[in-house]
């Protein structure tokens, strides 16, 4: 049992890239972090280049990394068999949590999840996005950070 919500229905609809494309790292990077309208994936096609166009590329991801980040995430959703949210009342500092509202790789529920059960949590989900959001609009997404920090 997860700590979060499983995808919802709406989710569902979002289908993967026909699998002509599955192998095509650009699309599948479209398809995980950016919601499926014409908008979207246009707002995700500019990050793509953006990124890739960088001086100072980021170093890739060993798997050795991956594996230690999927072992935390494993350990860090074990749900408690009593008061399953009662942890995140413990986070006494600001919080802001922010998502797209057509997260298809951390279901947007979850954030309102966390928003409800942190006592000073601020959510902001941005429409027509995805797991992508702050690359889909990165310059709104820096104004609400500089937004929280300031407050």
């Amino acid at each position: 049992m997860a700590l979060f919500e499983p995808l919802n229905e709406r989710d569902r609809h979002h289908s993967p890239p026909p699998q002509k494309k599955r192998n095509n790292r650009a699309e599948n990077f479209l398809y995980l972090f950016f919601s499926p309208s014409e908008t979207s994936q246009a707002a995700g096609r500019a990050f793509w280049e953006r990124r890739h166009t960088r001086a100072n590329q980021d170093v890739p991801s060993s798997m050795t990394a991956m594996r230690a980040q999927a072992a935390a995430i494993a350990r860090w959703g074990v749900v408690p068999k009593t008061d399953r949210y009662g942890q995140l009342r413990k986070i006494k500092q600001p919080v802001l949590v922010v998502n797209g509202q057509n997260d298809i790789m951390v279901p947007s529920i979850n954030s309102f999840i966390l928003e409800q059960h942190i006592p000073n949590a601020t959510l902001i989900l941005y429409p027509d996005s995805g797991h992508g959001a702050i690359f889909q609009v990165p310059e709104l997404f820096g104004s609400h950070v500089r937004l929280f920090l300031e407050g």
